[in-house]
């Protein structure tokens, strides 16, 4: 988590890939597209990062629970907008499977608001 947490702030999408294992699976949301395999994964968190300029990214977490199949986090984010006056809060819930210490299954659900700066 501390690991995803870094590649989330540096919005590093090369960071997050290297978190994964090769036959790794990643869901955002529950709707989302099921992505497989690190480059999948680098893909996906490079559009979304997109060219940002300056922005600061707030990453934190608390483990819920942990099984020997699976953990299950929330976390809790937040990005500046400093061009357009407005902060955006997410706060969600990860469910991870590790293998061999990387990720072998990730998904994820959120919810988002909006405050002024």
């Amino acid at each position: 988590m501390d690991a995803y947490g870094r590649a989330y702030e540096g919005r590093d999408p090369d960071a997050a890939a290297r978190l994964f294992t090769d036959d790794a699976t990643y869901q955002w949301g529950p709707f989302g597209d099921l992505l497989r395999g690190p480059d999948e994964i680098r893909a996906k968190w490079a559009g979304a990062v997109g060219d940002e300029g300056e922005l600061a990214f707030r990453f934190g977490y608390e483990v819920l629970a942990v099984t020997d199949e699976l953990g299950v986090a929330r976390w809790i984010a937040s990005a500046d907008v400093p061009a357009e006056g407005r902060r955006v809060h997410y706060d969600g819930v990860f469910a991870v499977a590790l293998r061999d210490g990387l990720c072998s299954e990730f998904r994820e659900w959120w919810n988002s608001s909006e405050t002024p700066l």
